[in-house]
């Protein structure tokens, strides 16, 4: 019995040898077959040996690793084999359409990147570029920036606790607020010169090229003992006539090159003391141009003649002689009996009534007056030493003497281009109540005070004065506001000027004619002309 079990297996090792590859016929039919079944090409096929057959210990390696190499080149068969099926049954119309589809899709993309574009500006598109580069360089240098952070962290707690320490020991300074804003209002804020309420002569520093006679014009500017425009111009002239006169010229220097310096000082030291008026720049303009029409082979005697003479020529055609005639054409509408009202003390107002006066015409003034300036007492003073009837009230009784009156006579400290009028404050108050009134309202004006300068109020361009005039008003009584400065709430503000709109005025008469508001550029351009 033994040797019969001897001899079946040894008949059954017999028939299952291993070939060359070291698989036996069973195991290359169970690969074979894995193969042909492409859908079941991820489930590992087991092959179930018998358990009576024993293999020697030492070919048991070698197989492992041989299955492993032709189970990966069997995968790999099966992926191509299932690809070149799945090729063969899509038809020729379904890869085209597959194709045509891809088509569509990337022309979908670029059509969509193209609208982003279009939407974008290029500032944003740069702006999305420069993004996209500092995310790019952030995250390169991220790693770099922690650790520059945890440095200066450990470098910084040292510093942060020498500041501290230096703060405490440093005495705490209270803050200061600036009081130079406290007494101005905001809305001409622009006018105040220096952060100055109130300037004083000792406050300016002189140069030591300014002439003699400016300083003392200057404070006479400024204290307001010259008041008027035709006063001031005409001071300013004498003023400069005098400068010629006294100006000695350093050697190798041409006169009038040295006078034009030495009066740009001048004239700067006077702006400190007050803004000029319309009729000052207009004679420095006109006196500027002839200075630079002076022939220089001229000894310094002729040129200083020569100037004089323009001078001289300039305020008796323009200021003395338009005068005299616009007191003609204002006289020729004055009749006996009549009530005329004026504001203020006008030089130019006060010799028109004066001439018709001494033309034998019987007329009444009413003087209308207001603080702080108190300008129509001068005015007074003039018409009633001449034996005329005067009436003299203040401005907030306008209204009740309106009626009365004939005609309303009214200087001019300028003459706008729009057509509005620039006077002494008050005087827009005058017309308006004249034009309620149906009163003829006549502006004097002399062409040298026509402006270029176009303005419809009072705060663009205007002058303050001291603001004390207007609390302080009686030395014998104390003003209750009189200690203003003390109350933060109160800001008195005291305008020199108002500006008149063109609908109010009548005519303005000047010595060319009696002209309407309106037609105040083309008198500017006439006499561009004549001077050209």
């Amino acid at each position: 019995m033994e040797t019969d079990k001897k001899g079946k297996a040894n008949n059954n090792l017999k028939k299952e040898k291993t070939g060359a590859d070291g698989l036996t016929k069973k195991e290359r039919r169970a690969l074979k077959v894995q193969g042909r079944q492409p859908q079941e090409n991820n489930i590992s096929v087991i092959v179930s040996k018998p358990e009576n057959i024993t293999i020697n210990k030492i070919t048991s390696a070698p197989l492992e690793e041989k299955k492993k190499t032709l189970s990966e080149h069997s995968n790999k068969q099966v992926a191509q084999d299932k690809n070149e099926v799945i090729n063969k049954q899509l038809t020729d119309k379904e890869l085209r359409k597959l194709e045509w589809e891809k088509k569509l899709a990337e022309q979908k993309l670029k059509e969509n990147a193209k609208d982003i574009k279009d939407t974008l500006s290029k500032a944003e598109l740069k702006v999305k570029r420069r993004e996209q580069q500092e995310a790019q360089r952030l995250a390169k240098t991220a790693p770099n920036s922690e650790q520059l952070q945890n440095q200066t962290q450990k470098q910084s707690t040292p510093i942060k606790r020498r500041k501290k320490l230096e703060t405490q020991k440093s005495p705490i300074k209270k803050e200061v607020k600036p009081t130079n804003n406290i007494h101005k209002v905001q809305l001409v804020q622009h006018l105040y010169v220096g952060g100055l309420l109130k300037p004083s002569s000792n406050s300016f520093i002189v140069d030591k090229n300014v002439h003699p006679v400016f300083v003392r014009l200057g404070v006479q500017y400024l204290n307001k003992k010259v008041l008027g425009s035709n006063a001031r111009c005409l001071a300013l002239l004498n003023a400069l006539k005098h400068l010629i006169d006294d100006l000695q010229t350093p050697p190798k220097q041409e006169f009038c090159r040295y006078l034009e310096s030495v009066l740009q000082t001048c004239t700067l030291y006077l702006q400190t003391c007050r803004p000029f008026a319309v009729s000052i720049t207009n004679a420095l303009r006109h006196f500027k141009v002839q200075l630079t029409q002076i022939d220089t082979n001229l000894t310094d005697n002729e040129k200083r003649a020569r100037l004089q003479d323009i001078i001289d020529i300039y305020i008796n055609d323009d200021i003395k002689k338009a005068g005299d005639a616009i007191s003609i054409r204002v006289n020729e509408k004055i009749t006996d009996g009549d009530v005329i009202m004026t504001y203020g003390c006008s030089s130019l107002i006060k010799k028109i009534l004066l001439e018709a006066h001494k033309d034998g015409k019987k007329f009444e003034v009413i003087i209308v007056d207001g603080r702080p300036l108190l300008e129509g007492r001068e005015m007074l003073r003039r018409l009633a030493e001449a034996g005329i009837r005067c009436s003299y009230i203040l401005i907030n009784a306008v209204s009740y003497v309106m009626g009365s009156v004939s005609k309303v006579i009214l200087g001019a400290h300028a003459l706008l281009t729009n057509g509005y009028v620039m006077s002494r404050i008050g005087t827009a108050q005058v017309a308006l109540v004249a034009q309620a009134y149906n009163k003829p309202v006549l502006v004097c004006c002399e062409t040298y005070k026509f402006s270029e300068r176009v303005q419809t109020d009072s705060f663009v361009y205007n002058e303050i004065d001291d603001p004390d005039k207007l609390t302080i008003f009686d030395a014998s009584e104390q003003s209750p506001l009189s200690n203003w400065k003390e109350n933060s709430k109160l800001t008195p503000l005291n305008l020199l000027y108002d500006v008149t709109p063109p609908d109010l005025v009548t005519a303005v008469v000047t010595e060319l004619a009696i002209l309407p508001c309106t037609s105040v550029p083309v008198v500017l351009r006439i006499n561009a002309n004549e001077f050209s």
